[in-house]
């Protein structure tokens, strides 16, 4: 079953629907390694520094899983829209199935975004001297680990979106609730001194990445938010009638 599953991925990433947004996606990321790039050139940072902190900034930063979200939704709500979930239940997979698969595609897209994140630093060092080696010499695994499970989480959030509410203008209403909640949550912690504002449900999702570790309180929100993400996903593939 995996096999198959892979194998309608492969298809998928293969078309030029696919590509087209990927493309520019890689652009985004191409121009964050440059402006990281820069920014470290300018603290004379060199070489193997250089490319230390280029792979902590595209660890910690969570500006490229908006995009990473952005481009699911769109994914997600044309698949939706032209029938290709449909298709899957129609040939003979059960709901149940379908779950595992989206699942899977959204591994694959993780993957795949994780791959165009470290080609468009390899890119972007190269005119900084710095070469792909060293940037992997200078990953840290637990930070590639943390990252990783942060785009997991931001993708089941950009998955139950496209899923429950397929529409390519959807993207909308997520890009600004994810800028007021990030505004709203750093003027609250300013001004009330707690950190209680940032168990809010991308802010806790959010505190996934970074050398800190999750407080108990923070991790238990994390959990919760993520198995209620999961719960819902299920609900919306049993419930949702396919077109």
């Amino acid at each position: 079953m995996l096999k198959r599953y892979l194998k309608y991925e492969y298809q998928l990433l293969a078309s030029w629907r696919t590509l087209i947004p990927l493309l520019v996606l890689g652009l985004i990321l191409l121009l964050s390694s440059f402006l990281s790039l820069w920014s470290g050139s300018n603290d004379h940072l060199r070489d193997y520094e250089l490319a230390k902190h280029l792979a902590n900034s595209s660890m910690s930063s969570t500006l490229p899983a908006l995009f990473f979200a952005m481009w699911l939704i769109q994914m997600v709500s044309h698949l939706c829209t032209t029938g290709y979930y449909s298709s899957l239940l129609y040939f003979g997979s059960s709901r149940a199935k379908l779950f595992i698969y989206c699942q899977v595609q959204l591994a694959a897209c993780l993957v795949l975004f994780l791959f165009i994140s470290f080609t468009a630093n390899a890119c972007a060092s190269l005119f900084f001297g710095v070469f792909p080696w060293q940037l992997l010499s200078e990953l840290n695994l637990n930070s590639l680990l943390s990252y990783s499970l942060f785009l997991y989480a931001i993708g089941n959030v950009a998955l139950l979106i496209g899923l429950f509410k397929p529409g390519h203008l959807i993207v909308l209403p997520f890009f600004f609730y994810w800028l007021m909640e990030s505004w709203l949550v750093s003027s609250l912690v300013r001004k009330f001194e707690s950190d209680y504002f940032r168990m809010a449900p991308l802010a806790s999702i959010k505190a996934i990445i970074g050398n800190a570790v999750l407080s108990p309180e923070m991790l238990v929100v994390v959990c919760f938010y993520l198995t209620t993400i999961l719960f819902l996903i299920q609900r919306t593939i049993f419930n949702k009638n396919f077109r």
